[in-house]
C-alpha cells in the first residue's frame, strides 16, 4: 500500500490512519482493535520491504522518504507480559504453558504478571494467587527473578541504542525511541521496528509490541491495539482521522473514575472528548482533564528523554536519575527484627554500588515498611490504602555532606529503621530509597577525612572491584548472611522479589 499524500483532508484518508503488521505467529487481533476497528484502524497484512542489505532503503519515496526533516517519529516498545516473558526466556520448557509470576498457589499475595495463556483462562495481575490458582489449575506459578528481569531489561535497551542515541527507559518493561532524523541510516520507522522486534525475539527470547507515531502518547495507543506481539503506525498527517472515532479507554489517563465519568456524560470516542469546550473540561476535572483532552485531540509535545548522556570524552553514561530505589517483599512475612534489619543492609549494599558505579552520592534518605493488615474493613482483610499509616511506616533523613559511602548509609538506615515504631503484626516489604542525586566527578576533601573515612572509602574501593571481578553475590557482608535461610543466591546476589527491581 503506498504511503498516503499528507497534504489530502483527514477526511479524504480515513482507511489508511494507521498500518499494522499482526505478530508472525498468526495470533489473531486482540480485542482493542476489533473494539476501534472503524474506517480509521485497519491492520494491514502485507507490507513492501527493501533489499537493501544495510537495512537503508532503496526507495526512500516509499513511505517515510517525503517526510519533512525534523517530522516527529517516535516508537514505543512495550515488552509482552514481561515478568512471566522473562521466565518463559530462562525456562525455555514454560513456552506456551500458563505462567503466573507473583509466588505460589498457598501465598498470600497478588499476581504481578501472567502469560497470555493464563489470562486466556481469566487470570489478571493484581489478582489474588488463591483465585487465580482456581481459574487456572494447570497454571505454572513462579516467584520471579528481580535479577534477571533487569538484565533482560538492559540488553533491550541496549538493542534499541542501535537505531537511535535518544533511547528513554520509561519503566521496568517500556521503552521510547526518538526516529526523527533516521529514514536515510534506517529507512522507514515500520520496517526498523520490525527488524529490532524480531532480533529482540531472536537474542533477548522475549515478545515485544511497538506502536509508532509522531508523539510518545499516539505512540503508546498504537502499540496498545498491536498486542500481542504486533507493530502498528500511525501515519503522520492523519492523527486526527485515527483518533476521531478511538474508544476513549485506549487513551492513556482514561481509566478510573475519570474514565467513568466521561462515560457518564456520554463521552465515549476521543473525538467526543476533543470537542468539548476546555472551560467546562477544567471546572470538572482539572488540570488532568486538560491534559487528557489534548491527548485525545493529539496534542503532545513531551520529547523522547534519553536515560544516556555521552561525555566530553566520548563515554557513554546513564544519566543522572532524581533518586534511586530498592525495595523487597518477604514471602512468608517477617516477624524477625534481625532478618528485616538484613534485608535493610543488602538492599543499602546494593544501592551503594548503584551509587559508585555511576560517579553519584545522595542528599537524602529514606527507610520504609509496610505492614500486614489485619483489620477487617467492608468485610475483607487488606483493604488498606498505601498511605494508610495503620501499615505503612516511613522515617527520611538529610545526607550531609552527600555521601555514597556503604558505611555511612548502613548506619543512617539502621537507626531511621530503629527509629519506626514497632507493631504487632509482621513485615510484608522493607525498602529504601536515596534522592537529591549528584555527580561526584572525584573525590574531593580526603585531606581534611578522617583515617576512618578514609579507610572506609578504600574498602568500599576493593570491594567494587572484587564484584567486578567475582559478581556482587561473591562478596557480603557477614549481616547478609541471615538471609541465605530459604533464599536462593547467585553469583549476583540473592533472588529478591521482583519489587526490587524498581530504580
Amino acid at each position: 500500500m503506498p504511503f498516503p499524500d499528507p497534504a489530502l483532508p483527514d477526511s479524504a484518508l480515513p482507511a489508511q490512519a494507521l498500518t499494522a503488521r499482526q505478530p508472525s505467529d498468526g495470533t489473531a487481533w486482540p480485542d482493542a482493535v476489533a473494539e476501534g476497528s472503524t474506517s480509521e484502524v485497519q491492520p494491514r497484512r502485507e507490507t513492501p520491504r527493501h533489499e537493501s542489505g544495510n537495512g537503508t532503503s532503496a526507495n526512500l519515496q516509499g513511505r517515510d522518504g517525503h517526510l519533512a526533516p525534523k517530522t516527529p517519529r517516535v516508537l514505543h516498545l512495550d515488552v509482552d507480559a514481561f515478568l512471566a516473558s522473562v521466565e518463559q526466556a530462562l525456562h525455555p520448557e514454560l513456552r506456551g504453558k500458563p505462567v503466573i509470576v507473583g509466588g505460589l498457589p498457598h501465598e498470600r499475595n497478588l499476581v504481578m504478571s501472567c502469560s497470555y495463556e493464563a489470562r486466556a483462562a481469566g487470570v489478571r495481575a493484581g489478582m489474588r494467587l488463591a483465585e487465580a490458582a482456581r481459574l487456572c489449575p494447570r497454571g505454572v506459578f513462579r516467584r520471579g527473578d528481580s535479577q534477571a528481569a533487569a538484565s533482560v531489561r538492559q540488553r533491550i535497551a541496549d538493542l534499541l541504542g542501535t537505531l537511535s542515541p535518544r533511547v528513554e527507559i520509561a519503566s521496568i518493561d517500556d521503552f521510547f525511541v526518538d526516529l526523527a532524523g533516521t529514514v536515510r541510516a534506517l529507512g522507514p520507522a515500520f520496517e526498523a521496528a520490525e527488524r529490532v522486534r524480531a532480533r529482540i525475539l531472536a537474542e533477548v527470547q522475549v515478545p515485544v509490541t511497538i506502536g509508532i507515531a509522531t508523539s510518545k502518547s499516539l505512540a503508546r495507543i498504537a502499540g496498545k491495539l498491536a498486542k500481542p506481539g504486533g507493530v502498528a503506525e500511525i501515519l503522520p498527517g492523519h492523527e486526527r482521522a485515527f483518533l476521531r472515532q478511538l474508544p476513549l479507554h485506549h487513551v492513556p489517563g482514561a481509566g478510573g473514575r475519570m474514565g467513568d465519568e466521561l462515560l457518564r456524560l456520554g463521552i465515549r470516542t476521543a473525538g467526543d472528548l476533543a470537542l468539548v469546550p476546555r472551560e467546562m473540561v477544567w471546572s470538572t476535572f482539572g488540570r488532568a482533564g486538560l491534559v487528557l483532552q489534548a491527548r485525545a485531540a493529539g496534542l503532545d509535545d513531551e520529547p523522547v528523554e534519553p536515560s544516556h548522556e555521552w561525555t566530553a570524552t566520548g563515554e557513554r553514561r546513564e544519566r543522572t536519575p532524581q533518586s534511586l530505589r530498592r525495595d523487597s517483599t518477604f514471602e512468608p512475612e517477617e516477624g524477625r527484627r534481625d532478618i528485616v534489619e538484613a534485608m535493610l543492609v543488602y538492599l543499602i549494599e546494593r544501592a551503594a554500588h548503584r551509587l559508585r558505579s555511576s560517579k553519584l552520592a545522595a542528599r537524602s534518605l529514606v527507610v520504609r515498611l509496610q505492614y500486614v493488615d489485619t483489620r477487617t474493613r467492608y468485610g475483607r482483610a487488606g483493604s488498606a490504602d498505601d498511605d494508610d499509616p495503620f501499615t505503612h511506616a516511613e522515617a527520611r533523613a538529610k545526607l550531609s555532606p552527600p555521601s555514597q559511602r556503604t558505611d555511612e548509609l548502613l548506619t543512617r538506615a539502621c537507626e531511621l529503621l530503629r527509629s519506626l515504631p514497632r507493631r504487632r503484626a509482621l513485615v510484608k516489604r522493607v525498602g529504601i530509597e536515596l534522592s537529591g542525586l549528584q555527580r561526584c566527578v572525584a573525590q574531593q576533601g580526603l585531606l581534611f577525612d578522617s583515617a576512618e573515612a578514609t579507610a572506609q572509602t578504600q574498602v568500599d574501593a576493593v570491594m567494587d572491584k572484587l564484584r567486578a571481578r567475582h559478581g556482587f553475590g561473591g562478596v557480603l557482608r557477614g549481616t547478609s548472611f541471615l538471609l541465605a535461610e530459604g533464599r536462593e543466591k547467585t553469583g549476583d546476589g540473592f533472588v529478591l522479589r521482583t519489587p526490587s527491581l524498581n530504580q
